[in-house]
């Protein structure tokens, strides 16, 4: 591997922040963000799988309400259906509760249409 190849993580930041949500007419809410996640994830070895998913629970609980709710989309395309009631669980615990559960539904809802 060549000392500036990327790592995982960094590959999979990368999915996150492009292309960027809202850019374009075909990335409005990150649906092409969640779909190269999951590609990505589909696409790994067993143990770079438990990496992934691992960051990608992290991020559900992310602050970042882009972050968050792509992450959720993901798990939901996943199957991950406890990672992602565990988000939502996280999510009644914030002054912004309302905004992140709302966006939790975005994300499940691009991940049925578009994974």
């Amino acid at each position: 591997m060549s000392e500036f190849a990327p790592t995982l993580q960094e590959d999979i930041l990368n999915l996150y922040r492009l292309p960027n949500i809202g850019a374009t007419y075909t990335n409005t809410y990150g649906e092409e963000n969640i779909k190269n996640l999951v590609e990505k994830y589909r696409g790994l070895d067993e143990e770079e799988m438990l990496v992934m998913r691992d960051l990608v629970i992290s991020y559900s609980r992310s602050p970042d309400l882009a972050t968050s709710f792509v992450s959720v989309g993901v798990l939901h395309a996943l199957g991950m259906s406890r990672e992602v009631d565990a988000a939502y669980l996280w999510a009644q615990d914030r002054e912004d509760k309302d905004q992140f559960i709302h966006h939790f539904g975005i994300g499940k809802s691009l991940a049925e249409y578009f994974t």
